[in-house]
């Protein structure tokens, strides 16, 4: 049911629904809507604005934009823009001493850390409500409570939820938010969805529909009714499910929105299979792969073809399933591929140039500081000396102050040589992981590019592996976060240990490590694969562990000039094998040149 939610967060594909007279919408309700009909605009729209304002900004006025950003780019999965935005709420909250920009970088975490799995977003959220919670703002009580409700809903709490969305919906139905509260009433529709109480939850969904609809917001109708088609699929009315698919299906082709056409399809094609017409559902399904090609919409092509696969292998026609599948594979290892470039390539120019700017602006003025002290003592010292030679008498004070002086500007040269070894500590920690201590992301791609800037790169038998654990959410979920945080770095000891001075062990996502190893080749790097796969598994777990043991999949890849000819198309293929080798069943080594 968590989809349902991101469905409607993240990917307003529908237009409205025909017959809805137009209204004019508010300017608060427009900003709001656009997080959800224009994500990415309004990220842009927003970092201009506060560029644009500066240092003039009031610090309301700057936490309202980051809000609206970093909603809008949970909805979107921009990594980079929520980075940005829960950091820069940080910081106007310590400097302003501000609990609203704090508790608004707090609910945005909660959602980025429910969203990805990989920690507590509850806590979060609460510790983020705690921080507003005496404040006499009806309207920032409305939102703390939406927010706690919409946490509790996204993590499949619906019992916990229920009350919080209850008391969100009041408070917004007393504030006259009709935006807030339909929110409010579609994560009640989602907390009843998972306690199978399917009427209830078509009831409250049709609520939100129609507070959407009298503000305007005709593409929030339509995605809260894909919410309701899904109710209807679960009561049997497949029909009318199948008439909430159709609906925006025309207009869509009409004025030539090719991309939410596509998923009208794909859902129309779902109904019919529901409907036990096999043969028009995948007919459907397969107009919407080829009107995908034709576009080249890459980027919907594989969840395409995966249902398509579905379908074809329900149909009996194994091979073009098989087909299917393997393409969808090799799009998606594709698409990955140009995400991590893009998000590396964004954080790494907009934080190391405000790094840099920062960094340049605190050295400049002690600097400035620095520059003055010294004139004032030369010019001290010239007094002084002008004093000595007209008053012997005060030779000797003269002298000590000439020494204090010295001494000043000593330190000031000893403090000036500790900022910069400071600078570059700090630079080395962004090059590692705090929780297990080995490289991070940032740090295997520089290795990664500097080994494959060598002249000599492609003649060279170099291998990269790939690693992920195999569920261990169960781990987090039986032991807890902290128990999962130490499995982490017991398995971290051991990649190290094993790997030595072979290559390079480094942590670049939340359970996926990376091993880089110069010239080992490939017999030796899949034989290193397999015992490091097998030593994970024979690791001994703390007792606070209710798993026998941990397992790991791991897709190798060499890199030979040709299939694997620069980094995109090398962490490409490592990582098609990894999709591989947890598709095979886990706990097992997969080579790229196997898939080949």
């Amino acid at each position: 049911m968590a989809a349902m939610r991101g469905m409607l967060l993240i990917c307003l594909c529908l237009l409205a629904l025909p017959g809805h007279a137009r209204v004019v919408v508010p300017e608060r309700d427009a900003l709001r809507y656009r997080t959800e009909s224009d994500p990415r605009g309004l990220i842009a729209d927003m970092r201009q604005q506060l560029d644009h304002l500066g240092d003039s900004a009031s610090s309301a006025r700057e936490r309202d934009l980051l809000w609206l950003m970093g909603t809008a780019a949970v909805n979107v999965n921009d990594d980079t823009a929520l980075t940005e935005a829960v950091l820069r709420l940080d910081s106007l909250a310590s400097a302003q001493h501000f609990s609203l920009a704090a508790a608004s970088a707090g609910f945005l975490r909660s959602r980025q850390l429910i969203a990805t799995g990989i920690g507590d977003g509850i806590s979060e959220a609460l510790r983020a409500a705690a921080k507003v919670q005496n404040d006499s703002n009806p309207v920032v009580r409305a939102w703390a409570s939406y927010n706690l409700c919409d946490a509790y809903a996204m993590s499949d709490k619906a019992r916990s939820a229920l009350s919080l969305c209850e008391k969100a919906q009041d408070a917004y139905r007393e504030l006259g938010d009709t935006w807030g509260l339909a929110q409010a009433e579609n994560d009640q529709g989602i907390n009843f969805a998972n306690l199978d109480q399917a009427e209830n939850a078509i009831e409250l969904y049709q609520r939100s529909r129609q507070h959407f609809a009298s503000i305007g917001m005709d593409q929030l109708v339509v995605m809260v009714g894909d919410n309701m088609a899904r109710m209807y699929l679960k009561t049997g009315r497949v029909r009318e499910a199948l008439a909430l698919s159709q609906t925006p299906l025309a207009q869509e082709l009409a004025t030539g929105r090719v991309s939410d056409a596509l998923v009208s399809r794909a859902n129309i094609a779902t109904d019919y299979a529901a409907l036990g017409q096999p043969a028009l559902a995948l007919s459907t399904i397969s107009i919407a792969v080829t009107d995908a090609r034709a576009a080249g919409m890459d980027g919907l092509l594989p969840d395409l073809l995966a249902r398509r696969s579905q379908m074809n292998e329900r149909a009996g026609h194994s091979a073009q399933a098989l087909v299917d599948a393997r393409e969808a594979i090799r799009l998606l290892g594709e698409h990955n591929a140009k995400a991590l470039r893009a998000d590396e390539a964004a954080l790494e120019t907009r934080y190391a140039g405000r790094e840099r700017e920062l960094r340049i602006r605190t050295l400049e003025h002690q600097n400035r500081l620095q520059d003055l002290a010294l004139k004032t003592a030369r010019a001290q010292a010239a007094e002084r000396t002008e004093a000595q030679q007209h008053q012997a008498l005060i030779g000797m004070v003269v002298k000590g102050v000439s020494v204090a002086l010295i001494l000043i500007v000593g330190l000031l040269y000893l403090l000036l040589r500790a900022q910069r070894r400071h600078a570059a500590e700090l630079r080395i920690q962004t090059l590692r992981d705090p929780l297990t201590g080995i490289e991070n992301r940032r740090a295997f791609m520089q290795r990664a590019m500097a080994l494959l800037g060598d002249g000599h790169a492609s003649r060279q038998p170099h291998v990269l592996m790939l690693i992920d654990f195999d569920h261990f959410k169960q781990v987090n979920d039986s032991a807890g976060h902290p128990q999962g945080d130490r499995v982490l770095s017991l398995v971290t000891g051991y990649l190290n240990r094993a790997v030595a001075a072979t290559g390079h062990v480094a942590r670049i996502g939340g359970e996926e490590f990376a091993v880089l190893c110069p010239r080992l080749g490939a017999e030796a790097g899949l034989r290193l694969a397999e015992t490091l796969r097998a030593g994970v598994a024979a690791l001994p777990l703390p007792a606070t562990v209710l798993l026998d043991h941990i397992t790991v999949s791991i897709g190798v890849a060499l890199f030979d000039g040709s299939q694997c000819h620069d980094l995109s198309s090398w962490m490409k293929a490592a990582d098609a094998a990894l999709y591989s080798a947890k598709s095979f069943g886990r706990n097992r080594v997969v080579s790229s040149t196997v898939l080949h």
